[in-house]
């Protein structure tokens, strides 16, 4: 069983992501150059987003203005979900309210937690369950996640006082 919810509480930093087909070698997504942050708040919210450092620069304001090619080659290296979790056994469940991926939302995407031990503390593993691709090959996913400390504390009224690291 995931040791408590209080656990997962905090930022994740992306560390390494592979991908698994039909049990073959590990392969790095997006060239494995994915940076990535995983948020999971006391009060039991997610926010997951990752992108590949290859995209192209946009060369307008936003990215609706942008032409359709570098808007696909925009959003084909970027995944971003959020809702919220509960945990059962040794999972952590992710129930999606919104996403990048329009056929995400409304679902719950399951995820095994393991930890892996540094010197630092521990790192979190999460792997998707064995699924089905669209060319009927089974894959597993496996993204590796550091803690990044708290960088604002507060005082007793709730209000930011400064970076955690300034002492």
């Amino acid at each position: 069983m995931v040791r408590a919810m209080h656990e997962l509480i905090g930022t994740w930093r992306l560390v390494e992501w592979t991908f698994t087909v039909n049990d073959s070698r590990p392969t790095h997504p997006w060239g494995g150059d994915p940076v990535g942050l995983l948020t999971y708040t006391e009060d039991g919210r997610m926010n997951a987003s990752l992108m590949s450092i290859g995209r192209p620069s946009t060369p307008t304001r936003t990215l609706s203005a942008a032409p359709i090619d570098i808007r696909a080659a925009a959003a084909a290296g970027y995944l971003s979900y959020a809702g919220t979790y509960t945990i059962e056994d040794d999972d952590v469940l992710h129930h999606i309210e919104l996403s990048l991926m329009p056929n995400w939302v409304g679902r719950t995407e399951r995820r095994h937690v393991d930890w892996l031990p540094v010197s630092n503390g521990e790192d979190l593993i999460l792997s998707t369950p064995p699924t089905r691709t669209d060319g009927g090959r089974t894959a597993v996913n496996r993204l590796r996640w550091e803690r990044i400390p708290p960088v604002l504390e507060a005082d007793s009224g709730g209000k930011p006082t400064g970076h955690s690291n300034d002492r």
